[in-house]
């Protein structure tokens, strides 16, 4: 490890690191906050926009990231439009985060008693209301193990946005390793880094559901 001693790849390292959780962090925010408006409205079985939502979610859960990277970064180009590196990579994996998060609340959704609404407009609810302190909290609650799970997905998809020119935590890695052939040395940090992460969502998903538990006592 004496390699990783040397002030520069240190910085590279941790240059990458930033850029990595700075990705990481926009793609859960941002995709968490499409997605939850959008199961919603796909609850309204006459919905104008259901179909256009029902296809978005198809072809964003079934197109490759990587596929949908390029698309923004390099064929864009052709038709005049030009995207910096790191809005390309953040509006494709959001684009693809947002579709996955969408069906599992929708499914958190579909999972909740209907007798729950019902039972809210008895006692005089909104349509707001039932959806802010009844429906939302039961879905997230129902839905919280795969959307922490999409969360580290998309911690560990953020290393696609080396192939889009940015200098994330896989990119600097590999620039170390190419020029040091050191690569498990860095490859061992780089996996720490990744697990660390990793090992945050998932005590913040423990957290949550621990809290969740004991309102239910």
């Amino acid at each position: 490890m004496t390699i990783l001693l040397d002030p520069t790849y240190q910085r590279m390292l941790f240059d990458g690191l930033w850029m990595t959780l700075f990705i990481s962090v926009v793609v859960i925010l941002v995709s968490n906050l499409l997605a939850l408006p959008l199961a919603i409205y796909i609850q309204r079985p006459g919905g104008a926009f259901r179909r256009v939502i029902v296809g978005y979610s198809f072809f964003a859960r079934a197109a490759p990231v990587l596929a949908l990277l390029f698309a923004l970064y390099y064929g864009l180009p052709k038709l005049g439009i030009y995207l910096e590196p790191v809005p390309s990579a953040l509006i494709g994996l959001i684009f693809a985060s947002t579709a996955y998060n969408l069906e599992f609340l929708r499914s958190g959704f579909e999972s909740i008693p209907t007798g729950q609404s019902d039972a809210a407009k008895a006692l005089g609810l909104k349509p707001f209301a039932i959806y802010w302190k009844v429906m939302i909290p039961q879905a997230y609650r129902l839905a919280a193990p795969a959307l922490f799970s999409n969360a580290i997905q998309m911690v560990k998809g953020s290393s696609l946005a080396s192939l889009v020119a940015i200098d994330e935590l896989t990119a600097a890695s590999t620039v170390i390793i190419s020029e040091t052939y050191k690569a498990i040395e860095v490859l061992l940090l780089v996996s720490v880094f990744y697990l660390v992460i990793a090992a945050v969502i998932i005590g913040a998903q423990y957290l949550y559901e621990s809290r969740q538990n004991l309102r239910r006592r």
